[in-house]
């Protein structure tokens, strides 16, 4: 599948009554976004192929190593990094999984001591690298490999929860074959079963020159580790196609480096499970330009090709104005959130309402409604734990709201 999206802006900014107007600011994406990437180096004269290399390494080598499975091959000092870039692979990660890293060797002893890697049951408990048995990929006319249902799943429903295979620290040093070379090293110290769901996936271009260059760029997540943005790859979820009315979300652990996609409304034995790939609020000709700027197709969802996709956007945009204006002439109520939710339930944002959620919790607090407040401030915490996770700042809000929505700031406002 091809993978973009844009990055994330402020999504709650919520300032104390008494300092300033209250803004809740509209959704604009995941903090762990999808990213474009570049194949081909400006300043390359020409492109040779790069073969992939066998390797072989001793017991004693692997110990000496640990816990990686090889000792770490690395570049010259990078300009911008002022340091070196490594390739590290555990063979042995996530009971045999494996993974491989081509990052600082300051970040992979950050990556090591991740619970991901430090214990060896965390993944386990979560149930990540387990097969969920709601899903299986398969050819989709006009779509390459999609993923389809295998029963009928119902919100909340977990279809996928996968480590990446790789991940590369996002530079601008390296010439393409330069690269190239390295991630090929990564790819191949991977045990076979991984290395070969990898080399399966999507290609953009499909310049054999270039093929894992290729492939990150046709399915690439960004996973933040050390304050420092890496490419990540997770072949599983990597089947999953792109919809701008999409039937599920996913969220990015990443002190599991777990990638997780649930059900956002029910799906149908034999329907294609999908995910967005550029923000769905925004805009068709803002989606269709990055999705074939990126990844160069275009979308032919039925959000694309209706006429009233953009005018209900824009109607989306003037109700949060109007829920969000807290002056003594405010329009903002109930009645106004409830349209905003079906709106979005109407356009397929199912996976995209938390701040829909929040704004209905607002309301009803604002006019003493403690019940439905509380009802939608959890819907709004619920949301945001499938697309941003526990880590989003914005999950305490709610929080606040549904321990005391008595002694919150909105409490009774509009009354």
């Amino acid at each position: 599948m091809f993978l973009s999206k844009v990055p994330i802006l402020s999504l709650l900014l919520l300032l104390p009554p008494g300092l300033a107007d209250i803004v809740l600011h509209d959704q604009c994406w995941h903090e762990h976004v999808l990213r474009s990437v570049n194949i081909f180096s400006s300043h390359d004269r020409h492109i040779e192929y790069a073969a992939f290399v066998q390797l072989s390494i001793s017991s004693q080598e692997k110990e000496t190593h640990a816990p990686w499975s090889y000792p770490p091959t690395c570049t010259d000092i990078l300009p911008s990094l002022n340091d070196r870039l490594c390739v590290y692979t555990s063979t042995t990660f996530s009971n045999g999984r494996g993974i491989s890293l081509f990052t600082t060797p300051s970040l992979a002893t950050q990556f090591a001591s991740l619970p991901g890697f430090a214990d060896p049951s965390a993944l386990a408990k979560q149930h990540v690298n387990k097969f969920t048995n709601t899903w299986r990929a398969t050819s989709i006319p006009n779509k390459g490999i999609g993923m389809l249902a295998t029963k009928p799943l119902q919100f909340k429903d977990r279809v996928t929860s996968y480590t990446p295979a790789f991940l590369a620290y996002l530079e601008g040093d390296l010439s393409t074959m330069e690269r190239e070379k390295w991630w090929r090293i990564a790819i191949e110290q991977l045990p076979d079963n991984i290395k070969n769901d990898f080399l399966s996936l999507t290609y953009v271009f499909g310049d054999e020159r270039v093929r894992v260059q290729d492939i990150v760029k046709a399915n690439t997540f960004q996973v933040e580790v050390g304050g420092v943005n890496h490419l990540a790859v997770f072949p599983e979820t990597s089947r999953l196609n792109h919809a701008c009315n999409p039937n599920a979300q996913y969220v990015i652990d990443t002190d599991l480096l777990s990638h997780t996609v649930h059900v956002t409304r029910p799906i149908a034995e034999g329907e294609e499970i999908t995910i967005a790939y550029t923000s769905p609020l925004d805009l068709t000709p803002q989606r269709q330009a990055h999705l074939q700027s990126g990844f160069h197709f275009t979308c032919t969802c039925p959000r694309c090709t209706s006429s009233t996709t953009d005018p209900t956007l824009a109607r989306i945009q003037t109700l949060q104005s109007h829920l969000n204006d807290w002056s003594a002439t405010s329009l903002g109520s109930p009645a106004l959130a409830e349209e905003l939710l079906q709106l979005h339930r109407d356009e397929g944002l199912e996976g995209f309402m938390d701040v829909a959620y929040g704004f209905a919790a607002l309301a009803y607090s604002a006019v003493g409604d403690e019940a439905r407040a509380v009802e939608f401030a959890e819907r709004a915490r619920e949301a945001l734990l499938m697309k941003d996770g526990r880590w989003s700042g914005n999950l305490r809000i709610w929080e606040e709201m549904v321990g005391d929505v008595g002694g919150h700031w909105s409490w009774r406002r509009r009354l």
